[in-house]
């Protein structure tokens, strides 16, 4: 029973760390601003932007400027 009791103490503050980490957007909901941060930081750690999600950054980006 004290083991049971100890799971429940454990698990809460758990849950309550993954309700407070905010959530990540999809590519379609983000801003221009969002996307260029995103596709600063594609280019900093990739050296190149030719993944598939740098393309869905750049594919929003056109569409938000068009």
């Amino acid at each position: 029973m004290a083991e049971k009791k100890a799971d429940a103490k454990t698990e809460a503050p758990a849950a309550a760390a993954a309700e407070a980490a905010p959530r990540k957007k999809k590519v379609n909901e983000l801003s221009l601003a969002e996307v260029e941060a995103r596709l600063a930081e594609c280019k900093a750690k990739q050296g190149e932007l030719i993944s598939k999600y740098a393309l869905q950054l750049l594919a929003r980006k056109k569409a938000l400027t068009s």
